[in-house]
């Protein structure tokens, strides 16, 4: 007795089996990689002249009335700042709204280092006291704000105004307002000298 063939069964078992296996997953891109922060061009007007800030003290810059104006209590604290060429940069502190101003130095590069890509901050054009400036609002950073003035060819003041642990913090706007008129009184300050 002959008997039948089974391939044509085991070949209709294979056709079954295929049909009801899921396709292999397609091989995926790899993530693209992160989007760098970028700054829309901020174009700066001249100066209109320069004031070097080589032999000028941060403290000196907001005087007793200037400071009791801003509600700012402290005694001013003078500092180093490292990252920015070991600035000169003076504390100010109003104790009892718990806010800080701090103005520094900066003498190793202008301004413009604000509007770099690699600076990874928003930058709006501002004028302070006359004076070419640059709003900088950090990223992922809302408890202060700087005020960035273009004093002369490669140095800048650097004034920023922040919450220090006040129970009803202001707004980022509101800081970066303080900031400006902090700076505006910096300003007024060191083109009276």
């Amino acid at each position: 007795m002959v008997r039948p063939l089974r391939i044509p069964a085991l070949l209709l078992g294979c056709l079954l089996l295929a049909a009801c296996t899921p396709p292999p997953p397609k091989p995926t891109a790899p993530n693209p990689p992160p989007v760098p922060v970028t700054n829309p061009k901020v174009s700066l007007p001249p100066r209109p002249k320069e004031i070097k800030l080589d032999r000028v003290d941060p403290c000196t810059l907001l005087t007793t009335r200037q400071r009791k104006t801003l509600g700012m209590d402290r005694p001013p604290l003078p500092t180093r700042y490292p990252t920015m060429g070991n600035a000169k940069v003076c504390d100010f502190r109003d104790s009892t709204r718990a806010l800080t101003v701090r103005i520094g130095l900066v003498l190793v590069q202008g301004v413009g280092v604000w509007l770099e890509e690699t600076a990874q901050a928003e930058a709006k054009a501002a004028t302070v006291a006359g004076f070419p400036a640059v709003v900088v609002r950090t990223a992922e950073q809302t408890k202060f704000c700087n005020v960035e003035v273009d004093v002369a060819e490669g140095q800048f003041l650097d004034v920023q105004f922040g919450d220090a642990g006040n129970a009803h913090p202001p707004s980022l706007d509101s800081l970066c307002a303080s900031a400006q008129e902090v700076a505006n009184a910096a300003m007024t300050t060191l083109a009276a000298r």
